[in-house]
């Protein structure tokens, strides 16, 4: 069975529907309880669900990582996950298409500045990551992440080939769509199994 980027592009959005987006508002409306007092707001995507952040990914990707797991049994190992690093890395470069056009400048600080930004003020990355600045030069940006609740989350499922290619390889296509000459080096990463992630970008000359 063959399966080109497109086909994959109609299973992922099954999966990542039902990561940290709408399944976000799926699982408070399956988690919230009755209220008993009248003045209660009823039920719905807007009910608060009682639940920690490694609860919503265990909940949000055990789906997901069963589907996958499916399908590459059915195409066989090498040519799925082929498939679905190109597909993670175009929908990843294409969802930010937006980001990309409203940025004021492509060099390394701006990158810099955006990714530092998003990981100590976003609920979920701060939830969900626990990492290091090691460098930040003219030079290059560097930081060791050293917990990574996606890494735990798929790990636990028997599905780290299938995290890397869904969370972990997009990396490298955000950072080209950023700027051709941002280059990201990564040796290591949790989802692997290494002791960290060691994402170091840099600007070539």
């Amino acid at each position: 069975m063959n399966l080109s980027r497109r086909d994959l592009f109609n299973i992922l959005p099954a999966g990542a529907a039902s990561c940290l987006g709408c399944a976000g508002a799926a699982l408070c409306a399956a988690q919230a309880e009755p209220q008993s007092t009248p003045q209660a707001p009823p039920p719905g995507p807007s009910a608060k669900a009682d639940m920690t952040w490694e609860q919503v990914f265990n909940f949000s990707y055990r789906g997901y990582a069963r589907r996958m797991k499916k399908v590459s049994l059915r195409i066989g190992d090498e040519q799925f996950l082929k498939v679905l690093r190109e597909a993670s890395s175009e929908a990843t470069a294409e969802s930010s298409a937006d980001l990309l056009k409203s940025a004021p400048s492509r060099d390394l600080a701006t990158l810099t500045l955006y990714l530092k930004t998003q990981m100590t003020t976003a609920p979920m990355y701060r939830a969900a990551l626990v990492w290091e600045t090691v460098e930040q030069s003219p030079a290059a940006f560097e930081i060791h992440v050293s917990q990574c609740l996606w890494a735990k989350t798929f790990r636990a499922k028997d599905a780290a080939e299938i995290g890397y290619a869904t969370i972990c390889y997009p990396d490298y296509a955000i950072t080209t769509a950023f700027s051709p000459k941002l280059k990201l080096v990564r040796t290591k990463t949790l989802m692997q199994g290494h002791d960290c992630c060691n994402h170091r970008w840099v600007m070539e000359s």
